[in-house]
């Protein structure tokens, strides 16, 4: 029988100078190993997480500076959509979130007090910048005010002279044993019949409006990194009580116009009670020397 010649190589592969055979690499364990190393990992991790941080910062910054301008004639559907344009970050880490603090920064609203009080206090700032006023170290907060309190007001003589028998102490408010509890209205009239009080003051209000927007800023800033530390660790229940929050546009410029009120109201009482006693003083001075001139006839 006559079979067709087998061409073996169909069937083994056989080396040839065409083929050689493949002979495996031992591979060590570090090699074949599919894992990157934990410390690799966890920088990774972190890296994301500083960067999913400082996303959410971004956004938390853009979203009180939006209610502070806009929060008084907000409707929802605006915010909604500012919301889904602006705040990815925020909303991936709670879909309410936004709306949460929207909510609180409504009802946070501040009252004429605490108008009265910002204004005195940053008055007082102020007026240690005019006269290069160096707060004294290694004292308690209550004995640096005593001491700002004397030595500004012991220059304005007038005033010294209206004080009789009562001490400066007296008129330093908000302290533990301090006679002055509230800015009430006898306060503020102490404070304005000081002429030197009342100068910086004046001066003071030409500058009110951007010593308010730079603070604000700042407490757009500070109330960023004290939310940023809330969410991160998800204790959204801290939002639901939280205070400090930036003034809100419309309320600044309540601020102002208080301001400027309580300049034109304890101001010019002061100034009347001047020209009152100026008058009494020259009606007494005439009728002197009415009578002399009647004893000389």
């Amino acid at each position: 029988m006559n079979y067709p010649q087998l061409n073996l190589q169909q069937f083994y592969m056989l080396p040839t100078t065409t083929y050689a055979l493949q002979t495996p690499k031992k591979e060590t364990c570090d090699q074949s190993c599919q894992f990157p190393e934990p410390c690799l990992i966890e920088s990774q991790l972190s890296c994301n997480t500083e960067k999913f941080e400082e996303a959410a910062e971004k956004e938390l910054t853009i979203l009180l500076k939006y209610l502070s301008k806009h929060i008084s004639l907000l409707k929802d559907s605006v915010f909604d959509e500012f919301v889904f344009q602006n705040l990815k970050t925020l909303s991936s880490l709670s879909k309410d979130l936004p709306n949460m603090i929207k909510k609180r920064y409504i009802l946070v609203n501040k009252t004429k007090e605490e108008m009265t009080k910002f204004i005195i206090r940053r008055c007082f700032l102020f007026i240690k910048s005019q006269i290069d006023y160096e707060e004294k170290e290694g004292v308690s907060a209550e004995e640096r005010d005593r001491m700002f309190y004397n030595s500004f007001f012991s220059d304005d003589k007038e005033f010294m002279k209206s004080l009789h028998n009562q001490s400066i102490d007296d008129m330093i408010p908000f302290r533990k044993d301090s006679k002055v509890k509230t800015m009430n209205d006898n306060y503020l009239k102490r404070l304005f019949e000081s002429e030197r009080f009342s100068k910086h003051y004046s001066l003071f209000l030409n500058q009110f409006k951007d010593i308010c927007q730079n603070e604000n800023e700042e407490k757009i800033d500070n109330m960023t990194k004290q939310l940023i530390k809330i969410i991160m660790t998800r204790d959204y229940g801290k939002i639901k009580t939280y205070r400090r929050f930036p003034w809100k546009d419309h309320e600044l410029i309540k601020c102002e116009e208080r301001a400027k009120d309580l300049y034109s109201k304890y101001s010019s009482s002061r100034i009347k009670k001047q020209n009152k006693y100026s008058s009494k003083c020259d009606s007494h001075t005439s009728d002197i020397l009415e009578k002399y001139s009647e004893s000389q006839n």
